[in-house]
This record gives C-alpha cells, sequence and structure tokens, in this order.
C-alpha cells in the first residue's frame, strides 16, 4: 500500500473516531432487544426512531435524538417537532436557526446532514419545580420528498434523583484458559435510597464471563461500536442505601479464552444504572441470551439501613462516575497466522460474476481480539481489464477519502471486519465483477495489519492472486502492483496505529455488516 494513501485514508476516518470497546454512553448502535423496544413507527419505507429520557427535579439535562433506521435518506427532509405534551415540566432546547425555527410548541428543522443517522437532537432540562411523576412525550414527524413520512416519539418522565457510584478501575492479570475473578462494586452517594441497580458490562473478547448467571442477559450489539464480543447486563432488586457499598458476589470472574492472542491486554468497562435509566437505555442493545445458571448477588459492604418507603421511578443525577474501566493483562505466547485466499475466475467477456475475497485463520490464535492484537484490513486490487460491480458496504475505495462504503468501479478497495475469527475460520467478503477483456487478468489480495507491531505469524501467505481466465491464453493485463512476493508493507509503519484503532474501527463498525464468518 502506498504510504500517503493509507494516510488519506485513515485521516478521515480518525474524525469520527471512538474506542472499539462498546460504552454505555448513548448510541444509536442496535435493532432492540426482544424485551425491550424503543418507539418506533415506519411509514412509506424509512423508519424513525427516537430515545426516552427521565429527568430529576433540579438535576442535569438529557438528550433526545431523532435517529434514521436503516439505509440512509436519499433526499431532502423536513422534521416537526411537538414538545406540548411536556412543557409544562421541561425545557427544549434544540438546534438553532437556520436548521429549526420554533413556533409555540412546535419545533420544524430542515436537513442539514443529510446522509447522518442523527436527523435532529434536542436538550430536555426539567423546568423549576418539576414534579417527580410527570409524563408526556414529544411527537417526531419526519417528512421526505420521496420516501414519505415517518413518525415517532420520545417519552420524557420526571423521576426521583439518586447518585450510584461505580468502584475504582480492576487490574488483573491471567493467561489463556485461565479463570480470573473480577472485583466489581456499586455505592450511593445521594441522599434517596436506591431501589435496584443494574449492571451493564462490556468488553473484548478476552473477557469472557466465566457464567452466564439467571439474571443476566447477554448478546453482542450496542453502544458506540455496535458490537463487542462480551457484552452484558445483569439486574438487581437489592436497595442501597446512602452511604452503603454493595459489590458483585458469588465468584464472578471472566474465563480467558484458550485461543486468545497473547501476550496481550484486554479491556471493558462496567457500568452501573437505575433500574429507569436502564429502561431508557435497553432498545440501543441487542441482548437476546438469557442466563440459565445460579443468580448473581450484591453483597453488601457494612452495616444496613433504614430503607425509603419511595416507589418513584429514579434517575441518576451524576452518570460520570458510574465506570468501572477493566484491564486483563494476558500473559504467555499465542499468535494467529492469517492467510490470503487465491481466487480463480473463469468467465467470457462481458459477464458478471460473483467472486468472494477474503482470508482463513490458520491458528492457533483466534485473530481481531483487540487489545494488543492486531486487526486486519484487507487490502484488494482489482485486476486490469475488471470492474467490481458491487462491493460490500465494509470495503472503502482505497483512493477516496471518507468514502461511503460499497462503492462500486474503484481501482482498490480497504476492507475491514471485527469478528473475532478463531482457527480455521474465514473472512468472505462478496463482491461481483465484470469481465471487460479478454486474456489472463491478475489482481490481488493483501493483508494488512495494525495497530501495534505484532505480526502476522508466517507474512509470506499474507497476499495473494486474483486470477481472470488464467491460462486462456492471450496476452496478460499488467495489475500495476508490485510482484507478490515476499511481506507486506505493515500497516502501523508511519501511519499511526491509534489511528487504526480509533478510526477505522469506529467508522466501519457502525456500518451494516455484510462480511461472512465461515465457521
Amino acid at each position: 500500500m502506498r504510504k500517503h494513501e493509507t494516510r488519506r485514508w485513515l485521516a478521515g476516518l480518525a474524525v469520527v473516531g471512538a474506542c472499539v470497546v462498546a460504552s454505555a454512553a448513548p448510541a444509536p448502535a442496535a435493532p432492540a432487544s426482544p424485551d425491550a423496544s424503543p418507539d418506533v413507527a415506519a411509514v412509506a419505507g424509512f423508519t424513525t426512531s427516537a430515545n426516552d429520557v427521565t429527568l430529576a427535579p433540579g438535576g442535569p439535562g438529557k438528550t433526545v435524538v431523532l435517529r434514521l433506521v436503516g439505509e440512509k435518506l436519499q433526499d431532502s427532509y423536513v422534521i416537526t417537532v411537538d414538545v406540548s405534551a411536556i412543557d409544562a415540566f421541561a425545557e427544549v432546547r434544540g438546534p438553532l436557526e437556520p436548521f429549526c425555527t420554533r413556533a409555540g410548541t412546535v419545533l420544524t428543522c430542515k436537513a442539514f446532514q443529510e446522509d447522518a443517522p442523527d436527523l435532529v437532537s434536542l436538550s430536555i432540562h426539567p423546568r423549576a419545580g418539576a414534579q417527580v411523576g410527570r409524563e408526556g412525550r414529544i411527537r417526531f414527524t419526519a417528512t421526505t420528498t420521496g420516501s414519505g413520512t415517518s413518525t415517532a416519539a420520545s417519552t420524557v418522565l420526571v423521576g426521583e434523583a439518586v447518585d450510584l457510584v461505580a468502584g475504582p478501575a480492576v487490574k488483573v492479570t491471567g493467561g489463556p484458559g485461565a479463570t480470573v475473578p473480577v472485583g466489581l462494586s456499586v455505592g450511593n452517594q445521594g441522599r434517596e435510597t436506591a431501589r435496584g441497580a443494574v449492571l451493564l458490562v462490556s468488553a473484548m473478547y478476552g473477557l469472557t464471563p466465566s457464567q452466564r448467571y439467571r439474571n443476566c442477559r447477554y448478546g453482542s450489539k450496542g453502544g458506540l461500536s455496535n458490537w463487542t464480543p462480551n457484552l452484558f447486563v445483569c439486574t438487581f432488586d437489592d436497595e442501597i442505601a446512602p452511604g452503603r457499598v454493595f459489590r458483585v458476589g458469588g465468584g464472578f470472574g471472566v474465563a480467558v479464552p484458550r485461543d486468545v492472542s497473547a501476550p496481550n491486554t484486554q479491556t471493558g468497562t462496567a457500568t452501573w444504572f437505575t433500574p429507569q435509566d436502564w429502561a431508557d437505555q435497553q432498545p440501543r442493545y441487542t441482548l437476546d441470551q438469557q442466563g440459565t445458571g445460579e443468580v448473581l448477588r450484591l453483597e453488601q459492604v457494612g452495616t444496613r439501613l433504614p430503607v425509603g418507603a419511595s416507589r418513584a421511578p429514579q434517575t441518576d443525577v451524576k452518570p460520570a462516575d458510574n465506570e468501572t474501566p477493566v484491564e486483563l493483562t494476558v500473559t504467555g505466547n499465542q499468535r494467529a497466522d492469517l492467510a490470503a485466499d487465491e481466487v480463480r475466475i473463469t468467465a467470457k467477456v462481458g459477464e458478471t460474476v460473483p467472486v468472494t475475497i477474503g482470508y482463513t485463520n490458520r491458528g492457533p490464535a483466534s485473530s481481531s481480539n483487540g487489545g494488543r492484537d492486531f486487526y486486519t484490513i484487507v487490502k484488494m486490487t482489482v485486476p486490469k481489464g475488471v470492474t467490481a460491480v458491487k462491493a460490500p458496504r465494509n470495503c472503502l475505495d482505497a483512493d477516496i477519502q471518507d468514502e461511503e462504503g460499497g462503492r462500486p468501479g474503484a481501482r482498490a478497495y480497504l476492507c475491514y471486519q471485527y469478528d473475532v475469527i478463531r482457527k480455521g475460520g474465514k473472512v468472505a467478503l462478496p463482491f461481483s465483477f465484470r469481465i471487460d477483456r479478454a486474456g489472463t487478468l491478475t489482481g490481488r489480495t493483501e493483508l494488512l495489519y495494525g495497530p501495534t507491531t505484532t505480526t502476522d505469524l508466517d507474512p509470506r501467505n499474507d497476499t495473494a492472486k486474483i486470477l481472470v481466465n488464467a491460462g486462456s491464453g492471450g496476452q496478460g493485463a499488467d495489475d500495476g502492483t508490485l510482484p507478490i512476493t515476499g511481506s507486506p508493507t505493515v500497516l502501523v509503519a508511519g501511519v499511526g496505529g491509534s489511528l487504526l484503532l480509533a478510526g477505522v474501527g469506529s467508522y466501519l463498525v457502525a456500518r451494516r455488516r455484510r462480511s461472512r464468518f465461515v465457521a
């Protein structure tokens, strides 16, 4: 890969960079979980969704976002926002002119980022004197020039103020196959008793839960990155009085997978919510597996204080201190050998054929674990005399900065996959090629790595040919690349590994996966 080409691509992607590990911050990441769904309505071909929020009297404002679900709109749109049902107890602060105008309790907003999933964002603040229990709905209507109309609503609720606080950062060590205890805790530094708590854990592959508890649900989608190997949420009914601290008991910990790459560093986050705040967040996550083991319990540290009698919904007024970072140092020495797959195509001039580009993990370790493990970019150079008429959405035109994925007709593509690939697994990227020229045509697939200096076990198989009509006779077409011998350029050299992790990962993870994992 030419160095200037890589720099331009990574620089554009880094603008939208965020940690590949999922966060508990609100994000549009995932379809609704089966046991809760956002307020969504679809009309005439497109769907919008708006999140719910719970405010506390005198507490901070929160954000309501109307989002587009699915593919981007191809035409302009106008959004009307009716806030009359909450105007008595909540103040709505939205985008300023020229994007939005206001007439009484109705805002009218016009498109200014047609390709963004967030159509409009509103800041909602409790009014002075807002009473616990007040509730109303913000109603959205999105009207387009060609796609029809979609409606959605957001429920705004006033709840009782509490202040949960997470325990300190956790650092643990273990090798592949080890079971490691993880000490998590939550306290109440507010004035009101917290009635129940919800724990959300989002972590890399190495931090796999050692048990699946009956009061926990498990999945892989949600948060800023849209996908993380270990994502689960556990609910607790315990009442946490002011000044009290509870720890997660029952031998809670992680089982380090035997095939995790090592040495490595695996990270995650553990975030605490009130039950009501989690109900507002839950539609952004897919947690479709119920645990069947024993019940995970909280164990109180110290003496129990009398609990309050209130049963009003509760919301945390200082959520910034609700997160515990978790870091696992994986000991040992275990890496993966990824091998680019050769492709051979036989087709007539003018014919369009499906083509699968990718690689195979020959083990022994799995790949794309995160941390110090490398992430794999597939660079596919299209043979001269061939046109890529169809490309996956997680493949970008290698020559165009900040371009939408899946663009046909590129000279070369850079593709990212974010599944953990175990030994024997394949990454298969579906393209369609149109053959425009007779004779033997040659392109290539090469694997490029980042963000650290960790390398593939056998760099000699990191490139493979794409051969069209090999042996058919006639003058072969030069693909304009160097001969496929030796080691490929290591992606981290001179381009900044952190940009790959933050930029490439978050940009492509946020898009619909089109690569196919073959077990």
